[in-house]
């Protein structure tokens, strides 16, 4: 597999059984569903599969695009292997996992991770063909049979993957993400709704403050002066939403506000999270997987920026406000702040600017919603 890529056509008509290698993350899975809608739309009768870490699994169990969802615990793998008495159960998993690849017997395996990681996996499935995009790092390249060419300059997540979606014979026109649901989704969130003492007439505003990285937060305490300004002009239900992990950052944020928001936050699963998210009016948020499922159903949102560029994974479509504060030290793609005045990209970004970017988001949607109930 050291052989030099090339740069020519896939001879599509040989293959049948299809494989995507996109993990993880949330941001980066769901980045990749028009990929996905392109290539099922161009080739109807083929098989695709993809591969995904558990983190991310559950934007893909039952989608309706997909023939198979093969799930790899990584992550968990890698810290039971340092655990008394586990490593033998991840070993066994990790395993199975390689023996799966393998008997899937597919013809065309598209790395759009191209990472070390989705290397070893590309090699472990054995297939004739192997696509990448160019530009992919750690020598995950050695192992493809074919680079997809990118053009020059700044590109999008979403546009980079349907690169390779033409690079593959199909014609990605309409760009659409679609998401596995089932009807308790929605139950669900409505009965969070209601538990919040959210009517239907009522504007509902979701906080996001959490992510990953240091580097992307913006304090608690400035995201509860968003949510009280906003709850004042707009008469809006504020909701917190995140992971279970993130309930003592949320609890914070709670406290600091003189009406306390509903905290959704370990209350959901990805799919009720997108059916909520479907339901809201606003979310205002840090860069995060939230964001980004937010922006693919077209809810109205405010992201902040800082370490990271929205030119390549920003908001992509929908009705969003990017917020960011152009400084030599930003982006700096980076985890933690390599300066002494600590994120002063994040820090940059003033309350008042964001609940100006808001309310005028705001004010359109209740113009919109108005029409519609008039209608």
């Amino acid at each position: 597999m050291s052989a030099e890529p090339s740069s020519g056509a896939v001879p599509m008509e040989q293959v049948q059984r299809i494989l995507i290698i996109k993990p993880s993350s949330i941001g980066d899975v769901v980045n990749a569903l028009p990929f996905l809608s392109s290539l099922r739309q161009r080739y109807p009768d083929r098989h695709i599969a993809w591969l995904v870490e558990e983190e991310a699994a559950d934007l893909l169990l039952g989608h309706p695009l997909l023939d198979r969802i093969i799930v790899s615990g990584r992550r968990r793998w890698g810290r039971e292997v340092r655990t008394p008495f586990r490593g033998s159960t991840a070993l066994r998993e990790l395993t199975a996992l390689i023996a799966e690849l393998r008997q899937g017997r597919y013809d065309l395996v598209v790395d759009l991770q191209g990472l070390l990681k989705s290397a070893l996996t590309v090699v472990c499935t054995g297939a004739r063909y192997r696509v990448g995009l160019a530009g992919s790092r750690e020598g995950s390249e050695r192992v493809l049979t074919h680079v997809v060419p990118l053009p020059p300059g700044s590109l999008h997540a979403v546009d980079r993957y349907l690169e390779a979606a033409r690079f593959l014979g199909a014609d990605p026109q309409s760009k659409a993400f679609v998401f596995p649901s089932r009807p308790e989704d929605g139950a669900r969130a409505e009965a969070l709704l209601a538990e919040a003492d959210v009517t239907p007439d009522k504007p509902v505003i979701a906080l996001n403050p959490q992510a990953r990285w240091l580097t992307k937060l913006w304090g608690e305490e400035r995201f509860a002066r968003v949510g009280e300004a906003l709850a004042r002009r707009h008469g809006a239900r504020i909701l917190v939403i995140g992971s279970s992990s993130d309930l003592p950052s949320v609890r914070r944020l709670a406290s600091y506000m003189n009406r306390a928001p509903f905290v959704a936050a370990g209350r959901t699963d990805l799919k009720v999270l997108i059916a909520l998210l479907r339901r809201i009016d606003l979310l205002v948020t840090v860069d995060s997987g939230p964001m980004h499922l937010a922006a693919a159903l077209g809810t109205p949102l405010v992201a902040l920026f800082g370490p990271t560029d929205p030119r390549l994974i920003g908001p992509y479509g929908g009705d969003g406000v990017v917020l960011r504060v152009p400084l030599p030290c930003s982006p700096c793609s980076k985890r933690r702040c390599q300066i002494e005045a600590d994120r002063l990209c994040m820090r940059s970004i003033s309350v008042e600017e964001v609940t100006e970017a808001a309310s005028a988001l705001m004010a359109t949607g209740q113009a919109c919603r108005a029409s519609r109930d008039l209608s």
